[in-house]
């Protein structure tokens, strides 16, 4: 394994290449956590599909989970936020995989 990894330039086009798919994606999160605080109703009938009923309760509290797990996004917590996301996903995982 070569030690030299550390002391390697990194061209500022993948620097700002990185942070703008980064920011791309947290973005989406943001929109997707944002969707469970609208009275949309194709939300609700999706949680009806997916088996958790109509509850817009429930919906509120995704969503405030989602953005809690968004808001942890930052460098310094940026760990336990990859993991509560790990965990976040995991359950989409396995609820999809119920369905089938």
């Amino acid at each position: 394994m070569s030690t030299d990894a550390p002391n390697r330039r990194v061209s500022l086009r993948r620097v700002m290449l990185s942070c703008l798919l980064g920011n791309l994606v947290i973005l989406f999160l943001v929109f997707e956590s944002a969707s469970k605080f609208l009275p949309w109703s194709s939300v609700t009938d999706a949680m009806d599909r997916f088996g958790y009923g109509p509850s817009e309760a429930l919906e509120s509290a995704i969503g405030i989970i989602s953005l809690a797990c968004k808001a942890l996004a930052i460098p310094p917590t940026s760990i336990l936020s990859a993991i509560l996301w790990t965990g976040y996903f995991g359950e989409l995982v396995i609820t999809y995989l119920h369905l089938i």
